[in-house]
């Protein structure tokens, strides 16, 4: 077997690897024997063997090399999957100590202020429905009012007619008016009253609106 016939069976026996990895095994190869020089020739090819064995030594070498390319990458991907992780937990964790730390400086600001504004909701409120019902109690008063004149004329008419006709009539005049006050304060707070109430729901149940708005 002389150098042509060599290299002509080592390139058919390399057919099955990439391209570039036989160019490169074939140029290293024609330059060890150009390097040994042509009354060196048979002395290389005693020394190679044959070229199934220097095929297998190629894709040996290839293999192994391979196997190590893949897991230095697996390695490396591992410790950078491992950093990542290791930085984005750390993250999650200082954020949720800096909004914790955020909120308990910030309590003693906010706690008095939010405090303020529910007190000073809830002293309208009250206002309002202490109102409400003043006028219907003072309604009340002038019926009540207006029943006593009845009463204290029906018992002066006897010895004092005119004093208790007066009475009399003061007491019924007094009396509608308190009936008709008392009508009209009743049906104004059945309107205010479920009104005011539906305003409380809708502010209290508003903040939790938003959030249920932004979560989804």
């Amino acid at each position: 077997m002389n150098r042509i016939e060599f290299m002509t069976e080592l390139a058919s026996l390399l057919q099955d690897i990439p391209a570039e990895e036989r160019r490169d095994a074939m140029q290293y190869y024609n330059d060890y024997f150009d390097d040994a020089g042509e009354d060196q020739e048979q002395q290389v090819i005693d020394e190679l063997e044959s070229p199934q064995k220097v095929a297998e030594k190629i894709k040996a070498d290839m293999t192994g090399e391979e196997v190590e390319q893949q897991a230095g990458e697996q390695q490396a991907g591992e410790q950078q999957a491992g950093g990542q992780t290791f930085f984005s937990g750390s993250g999650r964790t200082w954020k949720i100590i800096l909004i914790v730390v955020i909120g308990l400086c910030a309590l003693p600001v906010i706690l008095p202020a939010v405090l303020g504004i529910l007190g000073a909701a809830l002293g309208v409120v009250l206002a309002v429905f202490g109102f409400f019902l003043g006028l219907v109690l003072a309604a009340a008063s002038i019926l009540i009012a207006g029943i006593a004149l009845i009463i204290a004329g029906i018992w002066c008419i006897v010895p004092e007619l005119a004093i208790g006709l007066a009475l009399i009539g003061s007491g019924l005049i007094v009396s509608v008016l308190g009936v008709l006050a008392l009508v009209g304060s009743i049906k104004l707070c059945a309107v205010v009253f479920p009104a005011i109430w539906k305003g409380v729901v809708w502010i209290c149940r508003k903040p939790f609106e938003r959030k249920a708005v932004n979560r989804s």
